[in-house]
């Protein structure tokens, strides 16, 4: 494996260590995991809903290892139960680092992010990461079969190929996969003998895939980028994915391609660490503000 993938692997806890959960023994609040979604599946659907909060960011500050300026400042936000938020921004605007901190990949610095009234400093790691489905930016690209790269999203599944093959149909790349002389046993990764490499927006389908197969027990879905690889015509394709994946649940999508944005519920603009703007896409057209700056540029280009 070469440095670069090994990088990706760590990068990638998410499609890795939250598929591993096969051994839910955590504990919860003096209770194992296992007691705590029994406790959850005896509730009536009113109770359930009750419970369900949604995220609140309060005053939140972030300040990476070893560097002395903060690249999140004051973040003040409320994520409802099941709303959909893009956030958007230039590069370095904080983006993908908020991401990361609703994934826990770090603490933040200062303030608390509260999920369903708890603090997730105070849950175990495996047990919060068993409940966020993650695609990332940097997804990793693992050098093995075609099968295994989907089924680390859900390794119960992994000789299930019927949910293998409809998360790969959903994910828009059967046609890819069938023509393929392996199949699913198709080795990928040229570092392998007799592997092969797919393109950039093939790997990036087959890690909405994983998303996919994991999709059932996810209460909170994380896209950092979920479109980046791709050219408009097949963005809008996945557009319809990303509907399927977020229904039902929180979601927030890190995106610089401010035409998903109209998707969502809310858009979050984000500069130099801070939050700026929230509201609906159009909201946010009629405000005049840097949201409409950057996306009449945007759609500039497209014309």
């Amino acid at each position: 494996m070469s440095h670069s993938q090994s990088k990706s692997v760590t990068k990638a806890w998410g499609e890795v260590k939250q598929s591993a959960v096969k051994n839910r023994n955590f504990q919860k609040n003096g209770k194992n995991s296992s007691d705590y979604q029994q406790a959850l599946s005896g509730l009536n659907a009113t109770e359930y809903q009750a419970s369900q909060t949604g995220i609140y960011i309060e005053n939140l500050s972030f300040t990476y290892p070893n560097s002395d300026s903060a690249i999140l400042k004051n973040i003040n936000l409320t994520i409802h139960p099941n709303e959909m938020i893009v956030l958007v921004g230039e590069n370095g605007a904080g983006k993908t680092t908020l991401a990361k901190l609703l994934c826990r990949l770090y603490d933040p610095s200062q303030g608390a992010i509260i999920w369903n009234g708890q603090d997730l400093r105070s849950l175990p790691l495996e047990d919060l990461r068993s409940r966020i489905d993650v695609v990332m930016q940097d997804y990793a690209r693992f050098p093995t079969t075609v099968r295994e790269n989907v089924a680390f999203g859900n390794l119960p599944k992994i000789q299930d190929d019927e949910a293998i093959r409809e998360a790969i149909a959903e994910a828009g790349l059967a046609r890819v996969i069938e023509k393929l002389d392996h199949g699913l046993e198709t080795l990928l990764g040229k570092q392998l003998e007799g592997g092969i490499d797919l393109s950039g927006g093939q790997w990036q389908r087959l890690a909405m895939a994983r998303a996919l197969l994991r999709l059932s027990p996810a209460e909170l879905l994380i896209l950092d980028e979920p479109t980046a690889n791709l050219d408009p015509k097949t963005e809008h394709e996945i557009y319809n994915i990303l509907r399927s994946l977020a229904k039902g649940r929180i979601a927030v999508v890190v995106s610089h391609r401010l035409a998903l944005a109209k998707l969502a519920d809310r858009v979050v603009v984000l500069e130099h660490g801070q939050i700026i703007e929230v509201g609906t896409h159009d909201e946010l057209i009629a405000l005049g503000g840097q949201y409409h700056l950057m996306f009449t540029r945007q759609a500039s280009s497209y014309n």
